[in-house]
């Protein structure tokens, strides 16, 4: 990335210091050295912050990193819908094989029970693994600055509005609808006193 690079001309060409640019812009100097060395990259109310304190656009901050910031991006949003995929598929399987125990050896039901309840936890926390972890926070950070980087002009915004992405956007709202479904039915297989998953449905 050459973002910590072009910060870091910015700041000498004006002759300051990491120490005068954190104060300017209202952070710690480690957290301006963390930028300038590519260790991190800064919120989009960072960078903002970062071109008044420079006098320079946010496009001019991120100009030369918007192509690999939009394939991070979309490398981020594909391993999160295959990653979605992997979850719908077990959690499908899962509700077929305790559907055939409880119809075939309903001695078993309850081990298969805790098994799909195992699995359906283990399912569900990788999920909230992966959209939460680093990869898609650093997606998310460089996914607020190209929105701020000069408003609709810039080729994320432009790409976005192609519909360069519905693919995953489509998809995961599918498989999101399918482990859904999966669930209400898997609750109502667990609890089948309860009426409430066939009332969802």
């Amino acid at each position: 990335m050459e973002f910590g690079s072009t910060l870091a001309k910015l700041r000498e060409g004006r002759g300051w210091s990491q120490a005068k640019l954190a104060e300017r812009a209202g952070v710690s100097p480690e957290t301006v050295a963390a930028w300038e060395s590519g260790k991190e990259f800064p919120s989009q109310q960072q960078l903002l912050a970062l071109a008044v304190a420079l006098k320079v656009k946010i496009g001019r901050l991120i100009e030369k990193d918007e192509e690999l910031m939009v394939k991070v991006i979309e490398g981020t949003e594909t391993y999160e819908t295959a990653i979605m995929a992997i979850v719908s598929v077990v959690t499908l399987l899962c509700a077929i094989a305790l559907v055939a125990i409880t119809n075939t050896a309903p001695d078993s039901t309850q081990i298969a029970v805790r098994v799909t309840e195992a699995v359906l936890i283990l399912g569900l926390l990788s999920l909230l693994l992966v959209r939460r972890g680093p990869r898609a926070q650093r997606a998310k950070a460089f996914r607020d600055a190209l929105e701020a980087a000069d408003g609709s002009q810039t080729n994320y915004i432009v790409k976005r509005r192609a519909g360069r992405n519905t693919q995953n956007v489509v998809l995961q709202f599918v498989l999101g609808a399918i482990i859904a479904i999966t669930l209400i039915v898997l609750l109502g297989v667990m609890i089948p006193e309860s009426r409430l998953p066939w009332v969802m449905l």
